[in-house]
Protein backbone atom coordinates (compact mmCIF):
# COMPACT_ATOMS: atom_id res chain seq x y z
CA UNK A 1 0.00 0.00 0.00
CA UNK A 2 1.29 3.38 -0.91
CA UNK A 3 2.47 5.88 2.12
CA UNK A 4 0.44 7.86 4.23
CA UNK A 5 0.54 11.43 3.94
CA UNK A 6 0.62 13.11 7.45
CA UNK A 7 -2.47 14.53 8.89
CA UNK A 8 -2.62 18.29 10.58
CA UNK A 9 -4.36 17.13 13.70
CA UNK A 10 -5.30 19.81 16.38
CA UNK A 11 -4.75 18.52 19.85
CA UNK A 12 -6.03 19.36 23.46
CA UNK A 13 -2.30 19.03 25.15
CA UNK A 14 -3.36 18.04 28.40
CA UNK A 15 -4.00 14.66 26.31
CA UNK A 16 -0.78 13.09 27.08
CA UNK A 17 1.49 15.96 26.69
CA UNK A 18 1.35 18.63 29.08
CA UNK A 19 -0.23 19.02 32.96
CA UNK A 20 -2.50 21.60 32.15
CA UNK A 21 -5.14 20.80 33.68
CA UNK A 22 -7.57 23.04 36.14
CA UNK A 23 -5.93 20.58 38.62
CA UNK A 24 -2.63 20.21 37.35
CA UNK A 25 -2.95 17.19 35.73
CA UNK A 26 -2.55 15.86 32.30
CA UNK A 27 -4.26 12.54 31.03
CA UNK A 28 -2.91 9.31 30.23
CA UNK A 29 -3.80 8.14 26.24
CA UNK A 30 -2.84 5.31 24.58
CA UNK A 31 -4.31 6.28 21.53
CA UNK A 32 -2.64 9.76 21.26
CA UNK A 33 0.55 8.20 22.18
CA UNK A 34 0.44 5.62 19.13
CA UNK A 35 -0.91 8.52 16.94
CA UNK A 36 2.24 10.71 17.48
CA UNK A 37 4.27 8.97 15.13
CA UNK A 38 1.61 9.37 11.69
CA UNK A 39 0.28 12.87 12.32
CA UNK A 40 1.38 16.20 12.81
CA UNK A 41 0.40 17.49 16.25
CA UNK A 42 -0.78 20.95 16.85
CA UNK A 43 -1.20 21.07 20.87
CA UNK A 44 -3.35 23.93 22.98
CA UNK A 45 -4.91 24.43 26.14
CA UNK A 46 -6.94 27.53 25.16
CA UNK A 47 -7.66 28.17 29.06
CA UNK A 48 -3.76 28.42 29.78
CA UNK A 49 -3.53 30.79 26.59
CA UNK A 50 -5.54 32.84 27.89
CA UNK A 51 -3.80 33.43 30.95
CA UNK A 52 -5.47 31.06 33.67
CA UNK A 53 -2.97 29.72 35.81
CA UNK A 54 -2.46 25.81 36.16
CA UNK A 55 -3.85 24.51 39.13
CA UNK A 56 -7.05 27.27 38.79
CA UNK A 57 -10.39 27.24 39.51
CA UNK A 58 -12.45 25.15 36.66
CA UNK A 59 -14.43 27.27 34.39
CA UNK A 60 -17.90 26.71 33.12
CA UNK A 61 -20.13 27.14 29.86
CA UNK A 62 -22.85 29.27 31.22
CA UNK A 63 -26.14 30.43 29.03
CA UNK A 64 -27.88 33.41 29.19
CA UNK A 65 -30.06 35.66 27.00
CA UNK A 66 -27.23 37.19 24.88
CA UNK A 67 -25.89 33.69 24.15
CA UNK A 68 -22.51 31.33 25.73
CA UNK A 69 -20.24 32.56 27.61
CA UNK A 70 -16.72 30.99 29.70
CA UNK A 71 -16.97 31.68 33.50
CA UNK A 72 -14.64 31.03 36.59
CA UNK A 73 -16.97 28.27 38.35
CA UNK A 74 -16.77 29.86 41.46
CA UNK A 75 -16.07 33.55 41.43
CA UNK A 76 -18.14 34.23 37.88
CA UNK A 77 -15.27 36.37 36.13
CA UNK A 78 -16.09 36.02 32.31
CA UNK A 79 -13.15 34.72 30.56
CA UNK A 80 -15.34 34.88 27.10
CA UNK A 81 -13.86 38.10 25.83
CA UNK A 82 -10.15 36.33 25.91
CA UNK A 83 -11.17 33.14 24.71
CA UNK A 84 -12.61 34.99 21.52
CA UNK A 85 -9.57 37.20 20.72
CA UNK A 86 -7.39 33.49 21.67
CA UNK A 87 -9.17 31.83 18.99
CA UNK A 88 -8.96 34.73 16.20
CA UNK A 89 -5.13 34.42 16.56
CA UNK A 90 -5.19 31.05 16.91
CA UNK A 91 -7.23 30.01 13.74
CA UNK A 92 -5.30 32.91 11.82
CA UNK A 93 -2.34 30.97 12.60
CA UNK A 94 -3.28 27.68 11.79
CA UNK A 95 -5.23 28.35 8.38
CA UNK A 96 -2.36 28.16 6.36
CA UNK A 97 -1.66 24.10 8.07
CA UNK A 98 -5.35 22.63 6.40
CA UNK A 99 -6.36 21.14 9.36
CA UNK A 100 -7.43 17.88 9.00
CA UNK A 101 -8.55 16.97 12.68
CA UNK A 102 -9.16 17.86 16.79
CA UNK A 103 -8.95 15.01 19.04
CA UNK A 104 -10.27 17.40 21.59
CA UNK A 105 -10.96 16.94 25.74
CA UNK A 106 -14.06 14.81 26.33
CA UNK A 107 -16.87 17.27 28.83
CA UNK A 108 -14.10 20.31 29.08
CA UNK A 109 -15.97 23.46 28.70
CA UNK A 110 -13.34 25.19 26.60
CA UNK A 111 -12.60 21.92 24.17
CA UNK A 112 -15.16 19.08 24.76
CA UNK A 113 -16.57 18.29 21.29
CA UNK A 114 -20.31 17.26 22.43
CA UNK A 115 -20.84 16.67 25.94
CA UNK A 116 -20.13 19.86 27.81
CA UNK A 117 -23.05 20.74 30.69
CA UNK A 118 -24.00 24.25 30.53
CA UNK A 119 -25.35 26.03 33.30
CA UNK A 120 -27.33 29.46 34.21
CA UNK A 121 -24.46 30.95 36.53
CA UNK A 122 -21.20 30.18 38.55
CA UNK A 123 -22.03 29.08 42.03
CA UNK A 124 -24.07 26.29 43.37
CA UNK A 125 -26.38 26.06 41.25
CA UNK A 126 -27.94 22.59 38.86
CA UNK A 127 -27.15 22.44 35.20
CA UNK A 128 -29.60 23.24 32.32
CA UNK A 129 -29.55 20.01 31.17
CA UNK A 130 -28.42 20.78 27.83
CA UNK A 131 -25.04 19.47 26.22
CA UNK A 132 -22.84 21.14 23.48
CA UNK A 133 -19.24 21.46 22.10
CA UNK A 134 -17.28 23.23 24.28
CA UNK A 135 -16.81 26.82 23.44
CA UNK A 136 -13.42 26.57 21.88
CA UNK A 137 -14.26 23.67 20.04
CA UNK A 138 -17.83 25.02 18.95
CA UNK A 139 -16.15 28.41 17.22
CA UNK A 140 -13.45 26.26 15.74
CA UNK A 141 -16.04 24.25 14.03
CA UNK A 142 -17.17 27.18 12.93
CA UNK A 143 -14.12 28.55 11.31
CA UNK A 144 -12.98 24.76 9.74
CA UNK A 145 -16.53 23.26 9.17
CA UNK A 146 -14.67 20.76 7.19
CA UNK A 147 -12.30 19.35 9.89
CA UNK A 148 -13.17 15.85 11.71
CA UNK A 149 -13.76 16.54 15.37
CA UNK A 150 -13.78 13.45 17.94
CA UNK A 151 -13.20 13.74 21.59
CA UNK A 152 -10.70 11.10 23.09
CA UNK A 153 -13.65 9.64 25.24
CA UNK A 154 -15.30 8.36 22.08
CA UNK A 155 -12.04 7.65 20.20
CA UNK A 156 -11.83 4.68 23.17
CA UNK A 157 -14.35 2.99 21.17
CA UNK A 158 -13.37 0.91 18.03
CA UNK A 159 -15.83 1.95 15.60
CA UNK A 160 -15.51 5.75 16.41
CA UNK A 161 -12.10 5.64 16.15
CA UNK A 162 -11.23 3.42 12.94
CA UNK A 163 -14.01 6.65 11.50
CA UNK A 164 -11.85 9.30 12.85
CA UNK A 165 -8.61 7.41 11.45
CA UNK A 166 -10.58 6.92 8.03
CA UNK A 167 -11.69 10.56 7.90
CA UNK A 168 -8.24 12.37 9.10
CA UNK A 169 -5.71 9.83 6.08
CA UNK A 170 -8.42 10.30 3.34
CA UNK A 171 -8.40 13.83 3.89
CA UNK A 172 -4.57 14.36 3.98
CA UNK A 173 -4.11 12.68 0.86
CA UNK A 174 -6.89 14.70 -0.77
CA UNK A 175 -5.09 17.65 0.64
CA UNK A 176 -1.73 16.62 -1.23
CA UNK A 177 -3.73 16.00 -4.50
CA UNK A 178 -5.14 19.17 -4.32
CA UNK A 179 -1.84 21.28 -4.04
CA UNK A 180 -0.51 19.31 -7.06
CA UNK A 181 -3.74 20.84 -8.93
CA UNK A 182 -3.11 17.70 -11.46
CA UNK A 183 -6.57 16.35 -12.41
CA UNK A 184 -5.12 12.61 -13.17
CA UNK A 185 -4.34 12.61 -9.61
CA UNK A 186 -7.76 13.00 -8.42
CA UNK A 187 -9.01 10.47 -10.93
CA UNK A 188 -6.75 8.13 -9.67
CA UNK A 189 -7.69 8.92 -6.04
CA UNK A 190 -11.33 8.99 -6.89
CA UNK A 191 -10.81 5.46 -8.74
CA UNK A 192 -8.74 4.12 -5.28
CA UNK A 193 -11.02 4.94 -2.86
CA UNK A 194 -14.04 4.03 -4.88
CA UNK A 195 -14.96 0.84 -2.56
CA UNK A 196 -13.82 2.74 0.90
CA UNK A 197 -16.45 6.11 -0.53
CA UNK A 198 -19.06 2.74 -1.04
CA UNK A 199 -18.82 1.76 2.12
CA UNK A 200 -19.99 4.92 3.05
CA UNK A 201 -22.63 5.91 0.74
CA UNK A 202 -23.40 4.91 -2.87
CA UNK A 203 -25.14 8.13 -3.89
CA UNK A 204 -22.22 10.11 -2.63
CA UNK A 205 -19.97 7.93 -4.36
CA UNK A 206 -22.06 8.55 -7.76
CA UNK A 207 -22.03 12.44 -6.86
CA UNK A 208 -18.26 12.67 -6.91
CA UNK A 209 -18.06 10.78 -9.78
CA UNK A 210 -19.92 12.97 -11.40
CA UNK A 211 -18.28 15.79 -10.56
CA UNK A 212 -14.99 14.39 -11.95
CA UNK A 213 -17.07 13.54 -15.90
CA UNK A 214 -18.14 17.17 -15.45
CA UNK A 215 -14.15 18.48 -14.68
CA UNK A 216 -13.53 21.25 -17.98
CA UNK A 217 -10.01 22.32 -19.14
CA UNK A 218 -8.88 25.07 -17.01
CA UNK A 219 -10.71 24.74 -14.08
CA UNK A 220 -9.03 22.50 -12.01
CA UNK A 221 -8.75 23.92 -8.83
CA UNK A 222 -12.90 24.29 -9.08
CA UNK A 223 -12.94 20.84 -9.58
CA UNK A 224 -11.04 19.77 -6.87
CA UNK A 225 -12.60 22.17 -4.33
CA UNK A 226 -15.68 20.71 -5.24
CA UNK A 227 -14.87 17.25 -4.70
CA UNK A 228 -13.53 18.04 -1.74
CA UNK A 229 -16.82 19.23 -0.20
CA UNK A 230 -18.96 16.44 -1.51
CA UNK A 231 -16.31 13.90 -0.08
CA UNK A 232 -16.73 15.52 3.36
CA UNK A 233 -20.17 15.49 3.33
CA UNK A 234 -19.91 11.78 2.49
CA UNK A 235 -17.86 10.48 5.16
CA UNK A 236 -19.10 12.95 7.72
CA UNK A 237 -21.12 9.72 9.37
CA UNK A 238 -19.47 6.47 9.75
CA UNK A 239 -20.59 3.57 7.49
CA UNK A 240 -23.28 1.48 8.85
CA UNK A 241 -22.94 -2.64 8.64
CA UNK A 242 -25.36 -2.26 5.68
CA UNK A 243 -23.45 0.04 3.57
CA UNK A 244 -20.22 -1.90 4.40
CA UNK A 245 -22.41 -5.30 3.07
CA UNK A 246 -23.34 -4.08 0.00
CA UNK A 247 -19.97 -3.10 -0.26
CA UNK A 248 -18.29 -6.31 0.39
CA UNK A 249 -20.90 -7.91 -2.65
CA UNK A 250 -19.11 -5.47 -4.91
CA UNK A 251 -15.92 -6.82 -4.50
CA UNK A 252 -17.18 -9.90 -4.14
CA UNK A 253 -18.49 -10.10 -7.93
CA UNK A 254 -15.17 -9.73 -9.09
CA UNK A 255 -13.97 -13.00 -7.96
CA UNK A 256 -16.86 -15.48 -7.25
CA UNK A 257 -16.40 -16.49 -10.50
CA UNK A 258 -12.95 -18.06 -10.17
CA UNK A 259 -13.54 -19.96 -6.97
CA UNK A 260 -15.17 -22.95 -5.80
CA UNK A 261 -18.50 -23.40 -4.94
CA UNK A 262 -17.56 -24.33 -1.13
CA UNK A 263 -15.73 -21.21 -0.93
CA UNK A 264 -18.04 -18.78 -2.17
CA UNK A 265 -20.73 -20.68 0.21
CA UNK A 266 -18.19 -20.05 2.90
CA UNK A 267 -17.60 -16.01 1.63
CA UNK A 268 -21.86 -15.62 1.47
CA UNK A 269 -21.79 -17.13 5.33
CA UNK A 270 -18.99 -14.98 7.09
CA UNK A 271 -20.71 -11.84 4.57
CA UNK A 272 -23.90 -12.85 6.50
CA UNK A 273 -22.55 -13.20 10.26
CA UNK A 274 -20.59 -9.95 9.38
CA UNK A 275 -24.39 -7.86 8.16
CA UNK A 276 -25.49 -9.70 11.57
CA UNK A 277 -22.60 -8.05 13.77
CA UNK A 278 -21.66 -11.59 15.00
CA UNK A 279 -17.84 -11.22 12.97
CA UNK A 280 -15.76 -8.00 12.43
CA UNK A 281 -15.50 -6.04 9.24
CA UNK A 282 -12.02 -7.39 8.95
CA UNK A 283 -12.84 -11.33 8.46
CA UNK A 284 -14.88 -10.75 4.69
CA UNK A 285 -11.51 -8.50 3.81
CA UNK A 286 -9.29 -10.62 4.61
CA UNK A 287 -10.56 -13.20 2.91
CA UNK A 288 -11.37 -11.34 -0.15
CA UNK A 289 -8.00 -9.43 -0.09
CA UNK A 290 -6.57 -13.29 -0.38
CA UNK A 291 -8.32 -14.32 -3.17
CA UNK A 292 -6.96 -10.49 -4.62
CA UNK A 293 -3.91 -11.36 -4.37
CA UNK A 294 -4.39 -15.45 -5.57
CA UNK A 295 -5.49 -13.95 -8.74
CA UNK A 296 -4.12 -10.67 -9.18
CA UNK A 297 -7.28 -8.61 -9.43
CA UNK A 298 -4.75 -5.16 -9.71
CA UNK A 299 -7.18 -2.91 -9.66
CA UNK A 300 -8.58 -3.81 -6.45
CA UNK A 301 -5.45 -4.74 -4.51
CA UNK A 302 -4.94 -0.90 -5.01
CA UNK A 303 -8.08 -0.21 -2.86
CA UNK A 304 -7.91 1.76 0.31
CA UNK A 305 -10.51 -0.13 1.64
CA UNK A 306 -8.20 -2.63 2.66
CA UNK A 307 -5.61 -0.59 4.29
CA UNK A 308 -7.19 2.96 5.15
CA UNK A 309 -4.69 3.95 7.37
CA UNK A 310 -1.68 2.68 8.88
CA UNK A 311 -1.94 -0.87 10.22
CA UNK A 312 0.28 0.03 12.93
CA UNK A 313 -2.81 2.03 14.25
CA UNK A 314 -4.86 -0.86 14.09
CA UNK A 315 -6.20 -1.75 17.73
CA UNK A 316 -9.36 -3.55 18.15
CA UNK A 317 -9.81 -2.95 22.01
CA UNK A 318 -13.40 -0.97 22.70
CA UNK A 319 -14.58 0.52 25.73
CA UNK A 320 -17.95 0.04 24.92
CA UNK A 321 -18.93 3.98 25.38
CA UNK A 322 -19.07 6.82 22.96
CA UNK A 323 -21.43 4.84 20.34
CA UNK A 324 -23.45 7.21 18.20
Amino acid sequence: MSDFIRPNVILSKCLEYCNCRYNGDKVSDQFVRELADFVNFIQVCPEVEIGLGVPRNSIRLIKDETGYHLVDSMTGEDHTAKMDSFIEKFTADVAAEEIDGFIAKNRSPSCGSNDVKVYPEAGKVAALGEKRAGYFTAKLANIFPNIFIENEGRLKNFKLRENFLIQIFMLAKLREIIASNEINKLIKFHSNNKYLIMSYHQRGLNKLGRIIANHQKGKTAATMLEYKKQLIETIKVRPDTGKRYNMLQHIFGYVSSDISREEREYFIEVARSFKKDKVSFSLPLAILKAWIIRFKVDYLSKQTIFEPYPAELINRSDSGTGRL
